[in-house]
C-alpha cells in the first residue's frame, strides 16, 4: 500500500504517542515501545521532505524552535529528564540539512553531519547523535537506490548493536524504512498540526500521571 507524505505523519505520530504512554503510563505494555522506536526516523524522513519542499526554510526552522521551547518545560516535567526535546533534535538536523546542500562533495557533508551530531550530544538533545545520523540517512532515500540505501541503513543500526546492548531495542528502527519506501510521492493534505500535538499530547500524558492515585515510578 502506497503511502502520501500525511499518511507517514500519522503513523510517525501514532508511533510517538504509543512510545510515550508507554514510558510514562504503561511501562509493562512493551509492545507499544517497540512501535514506537518507528516514530523518529519517520520524522526524520518527514523533515528531510520539508527542507526539500518549503519555501521558507528560515520559517520552517522558526516553527521548530518556538515549539521545541514551548514544549521544553513540559518534556522535562513528564519525563524528568534535562535534556533537550526531539524537536531541537530536528532543528539541527535542519541547519546539517541547509548545510549540506552548499556542499557537493560527500566527505563535506560527513563532515558537516559530524560536527551537528556532536552538537547534539553536546546539548543533550533527544536521540543525540544517532538522530543526526537518522536525518543524513533519511535524505539520502530519493538519492541512492532503494538496496544501496537499504545496506548503509541496517550497517547504520548494526553498528549501534555493537556499542550499546541497550541498543537492540533501538534497532527496531530498521523497519521504519520499509514505510517511507511506500511513499507515493505525493504530499496530501498540509498538516502543520503536528507544532500543537506535540505539546499538547505530552501535557495530557502529564496530566494523567501526576492526577491518578497511582505510583509511577
Amino acid at each position: 500500500m502506497k503511502l502520501s507524505a500525511f499518511n507517514i505523519k500519522i503513523l510517525a505520530a501514532v508511533f510517538m504517542l504509543m512510545d510515550h504512554v508507554c514510558y510514562v503510563l504503561m511501562p509493562d505494555l512493551l509492545i507499544l515501545h517497540y512501535f514506537g522506536r518507528l516514530s523518529f526516523p519517520l520524522f526524520a524522513w518527514l523533515l528531510t521532505e520539508g527542507e526539500k519542499h518549503t519555501r521558507n526554510a528560515y520559517r520552517y526552522g522558526i516553527r521548530l524552535l518556538i515549539t521545541a521551547i514551548i514544549s521544553q518545560p513540559i518534556f522535562s516535567i513528564v519525563f524528568l529528564d534535562l535534556s533537550l526535546n526531539i524537536l531541537f533534535t530536528l532543528l539541527i538536523g535542519l541547519v546539517m540539512l541547509r548545510l549540506a546542500k552548499r556542499c557537493p562533495q560527500l566527505w563535506q557533508q560527513l563532515i558537516i553531519a559530524g560536527v551537528c551530531a556532536a552538537v547534539a550530544e553536546v546539548l543533550s538533545c533527544d536521540y543525540g547523535a544517532y538522530g543526526i545520523g537518522v536525518i543524513f540517512l533519511m535524505s539520502l532515500t530519493n538519492k541512492l537506490k532503494p538496496k544501496i540505501w537499504s545496506l548503509y541503513w541496517c550497517i547504520f543500526h548494526l553498528v549501534l548493536l555493537t556499542l550499546s546492548v541497550r541498543s537492540i531495542v533501538q534497532s527496531l528502527a530498521i523497519f521504519a524504512g520499509l514505510i517511507v519506501f511506500q511513499f507515493n510521492g505525493q504530499q496530501g493534505p498540509r498538516a502543520r498540526w503536528f507544532y500543537l500535538f506535540y505539546p499538547v499530547h505530552l501535557l495530557i500524558i502529564g496530566i494523567i500521571r501526576y492526577s491518578l492515585p497511582f505510583n509511577w515510578d
